[in-house]
């Protein structure tokens, strides 16, 4: 009898347990069903954005430089006897850049052209008297007198080439800065190699930046804005000259040039950074907050919202302002752009939208 009410007692526990977990089985499924069929979504700010005319500008950067810089050498080989320069140093008209001592060889040169010319004289005086006594004729009084022009143009010739002195000094031909200096003093360089290079002060340039999606909008004769980086410094207004039509390596830039008025330009030390503003022209587009633009390796693009879900739609950008930009594309009127919460969004998410 008692075994019996034993073995019942163990059929009771194991019912009720079997009870419990199935319930506590039930609960869990239930409680889980709601997650799974739930989407996730992302909570973004709208804003309601219209198509207008506006100035189409590109922002950017860059620098104050010298003007194109040329480069200065001496006619003669020889041994730099001075090179008191520095890269970076401003030179006035007629400042010394190198002095060079003549090669042997050029004076030699130039000794030998000097004894022709004498010789050339005596010559034509020989003949000229022979002449007078009839011993001469016409013709050979000729060819003397030409012989000492051939020899004097040959004298001329080493003159130049500075055979007539021990040394020669190189001076600036105009105000320049210093922008390279390919030797060193007391090398020996040959006729015409680079000694220096000085860009001229008076015909200053800004070297501006320019991604290399967006050079080709960039075209000479457009207006720009440069604002130097220096404390009251008055902004210029200056036009593009010209767009390089490669990329700098160093940058991965593409240089747009900008000549300045040398008056405008006036005290500003070469190096100063510049903000540029260049106008592209003027045209309609849609104007959106600039942080409503992204960019991958599709290009730019933006978000709006259709139905409760994100729509992605490509864009240019035609033109930009400090707060807004001025972009192309299919975009619908009818729908709000997404303006904030927009780095999470992908095509086709659910999204909320925030309270204003």
């Amino acid at each position: 009898m008692k075994t019996s009410i034993l073995v019942i007692g163990a059929l009771v526990v194991a019912v009720g347990a079997a009870a419990a977990w199935h319930w506590h089985a039930g609960a869990g499924t239930a409680d889980a069903a709601p997650e799974k069929a739930g989407e996730p979504s992302a909570l973004v700010r709208v804003q309601q954005v219209a198509r207008q005319s506006m100035p189409r500008t590109l922002d950017t950067f860059g620098d104050i430089a010298a003007g194109k810089p040329e480069s200065l050498s001496f006619p003669q080989p020889g041994q730099l006897l001075r090179l008191p320069l520095v890269p970076g140093q401003r030179l006035r008209r007629g400042d010394t850049v190198a002095v060079i001592g003549t090669d042997p060889n050029t004076t030699a040169a130039y000794a030998q052209a000097a004894n022709a010319v004498g010789f050339a004289q005596r010559e034509l005086k020989r003949q000229q008297e022979l002449a007078g006594l009839q011993l001469a004729t016409q013709s050979q009084v000729d060819a003397a007198r030409k012989q000492l022009e051939d020899s004097q143009a040959a004298l001329a010739a080493q003159a130049k080439l500075g055979g007539a002195h021990a040394s020669m000094t190189l001076t600036a031909p105009f105000d320049a800065v210093v922008t390279a200096l390919p030797v060193a003093q007391g090398e020996r360089v040959a006729a015409g190699a680079p000694v220096a290079q000085l860009g001229p002060t008076g015909h200053p340039r800004a070297l501006l930046a320019i991604e290399p999606a967006r050079s080709a909008a960039v075209k000479p004769g457009m207006a720009v804005t440069l604002k130097p980086l220096l404390d009251g410094a008055a902004p210029i207004t200056a036009h593009v000259a010209t767009v390089d039509g490669v990329i700098d390596p160093k940058s991965q830039m593409v240089t747009a040039i900008v000549d300045l008025p040398a008056s405008a330009a006036a005290g500003l030390v070469v190096g100063t950074r510049v903000e540029a503003t260049i106008t592209l022209g003027e045209g309609n587009a849609w104007s959106v907050p600039r942080q409503a633009v992204l960019s991958d390796d599709q290009g730019s693009y933006l978000f709006q919202v259709a139905g409760g879900h994100a729509r992605r739609v490509a864009v240019n950008v035609l033109g930009e302002t400090a707060r807004t930009y001025g972009v192309d594309g299919p975009i619908d009127p009818a729908q709000q752009v997404v303006v904030l919460g927009n780095y999470e969004l992908h095509d086709g998410m659910p999204v909320r939208e925030a309270k204003q």
